[in-house]
């Protein structure tokens, strides 16, 4: 898996490559880590545009994520999901508390 990001009006957007899986997510966490803990990132982004499997312990990574922004009053999000692993999020019933959205632009526009 690959993680590279970029910080656009105190949001870190973070774009991820392969699969947010069991091998890859001690190395997310660690990699999202001080952006969670910075006081000058107000919101996390999650890109997935480029991931092509999730699974339940990427799902748990997820949840942390957004509990961590929630104590700090931060916002998160998902952008750019395949079909697939948008069904994830409508299964686990997770589509109805966290915020997904089919852009970049679309989700920046909503976290300001």
């Amino acid at each position: 898996m690959l993680l590279s990001h970029r910080i656009d009006n105190k949001v870190c957007v973070v774009s991820i490559e392969g699969n947010f899986a069991l091998d890859g997510v001690n190395e997310a966490k660690s990699y999202l880590k001080p952006h969670l803990e910075s006081p000058d990132v107000k919101g996390v982004l999650l890109n997935f545009e480029k991931v092509n499997f999730i699974d339940s312990s990427g799902i748990g990574l997820i949840v942390s994520i957004y509990k961590t922004l929630q104590q700090k009053e931060g916002k998160f999000g998902l952008i750019n999901l395949s079909k697939k692993n948008e069904e994830i999020f409508t299964i686990t019933r997770l589509n109805k508390i966290l915020d997904i959205f089919p852009s970049e632009a679309d989700a920046l526009k909503a976290m300001r």
